[in-house]
């Protein structure tokens, strides 16, 4: 069915900005003014990253400070309201994710096709950029038409809003080389590290095993099709992975955001083997550089996505990936501090989704 809205109609909406470290409040806020070549979106669902769990938790992500309060949440999908001039009529009603990213599109970096590298992207929900962009911890927002693809009926708004984090895991893989019939080891099991193990299988890796210090996401992993799972805690972790994988992985993913696991990472890799480095460490870290050097490592690090989301959305309307097996919870917009306080707490959860 259609859905125009009118600003008689509701001339206010829900949404909850982030005013420092652990500081969420809620705001009815004037809706947000339709420019041209954008649409308006009624937000369906939006799933809470690990970079907002870092805001709030931090109040800022390392040099990105907020300079004022902003909406966080840039994994969201929903439904086109309304449309601004230069934008097809026939966008009205449509399903829709977004791609978060906006990228100068003039830059050495955008011009090359690597946009998610420029200096003066633009990315909802983040302090990256002034002003501030608000993200989808809302009833409604904005964004480019350019940056939505639409969404059939057959994909649920769940999984929708899980074409973002997905994305960030493509585009590791595709950092990473033909990873098929490869040995893969994933280190950390939250979100990312969930869905690149399902993407290490669906690209065709030989062997996929998952380490992490929680005895949950090593469980969940299995049984979403891991091959084996490691605890990183153990003391002999080392000989075990060299053991698993025949003398060490052809390819390691680290996806933990631990300088622990980095070493782990660096350790349990095959001679001429690639490590990428898809989470982000929380402070400046040391590694044993040496083995790098001496085992001839490829290190990569794969920051955001580029020209993959449109990869990212066909692999989950396929069915390649299943998404919807990694969201634990979904509350509405007004428990938004209890969704923030469950996603932070990691008891058996991987994403946790508000639905306004």
């Amino acid at each position: 069915m259609t859905t125009i809205l009118t600003m008689e109609s509701k001339p206010k909406m829900r949404a909850f900005l982030l005013y420092g470290e652990k500081d969420l409040r809620a705001h009815d806020m004037d809706l947000p003014v339709v420019t041209p070549g954008h649409v308006m979106l009624r937000v369906k669902r939006a799933g809470i990253c690990g970079s907002d769990m870092h805001y709030y938790s931090h109040g800022r992500i390392g040099s990105f400070v907020p300079k004022r309060p902003f909406v966080l949440g840039h994994e969201f999908a929903g439904e086109v309201v309304s449309i601004g001039d230069g934008v097809s009529p026939s966008m009205i009603g449509q399903r829709v994710t977004v791609d978060p990213s906006i990228p100068c599109g003039e830059c050495k970096f955008c011009l090359g096709g690597r946009y998610n590298l420029c200096r003066n992207m633009r990315f909802y929900g983040s302090a990256s950029c002034d002003p501030h962009i608000d993200g989808g911890f809302a009833e409604y927002t904005n964004a480019p038409a350019k940056n939505c693809l639409i969404v059939p009926d057959s994909l649920g708004w769940g999984e929708a809003a899980m074409i973002e984090p997905l994305s960030v895991v493509v585009h590791a893989a595709r950092r990473a080389g033909n990873i098929a019939c490869r040995r893969v080891l994933v280190t950390g099991g939250g979100a990312i590290g969930q869905l690149m193990a399902l993407v290490a299988r669906t690209f065709g890796a030989s062997q996929v095993v998952m380490s992490d210090i929680a005895e949950f996401p090593r469980q969940l992993a299995i049984k979403l099709g891991a091959d084996a799972a490691l605890d990183a805690n153990d003391v002999d972790f080392e000989a075990q992975a060299t053991t698993l994988s025949q003398g060490g992985f052809d390819f390691v993913f680290e996806a933990s955001g631990s300088a622990k696991a980095l070493s782990q990472a660096i350790a349990a890799a095959e001679r001429g083997s690639t490590i990428v480095q898809v989470g982000t460490l929380p402070t400046p870290a040391t590694a044993p550089l040496n083995s790098i050097m001496a085992k001839e490592l490829n290190f990569i690090g794969s920051f955001r996505f580029a020209n993959v989301f449109a990869t990212a959305l066909d692999l989950a309307v396929s069915r390649r990936v299943n998404l919807s097996a990694l969201i634990s919870a979904v509350l509405p917009l007004i428990d938004m501090q209890k969704a923030m306080n469950l996603a932070i707490g990691k008891r058996e959860v991987v994403k946790i989704q508000i639905e306004p």
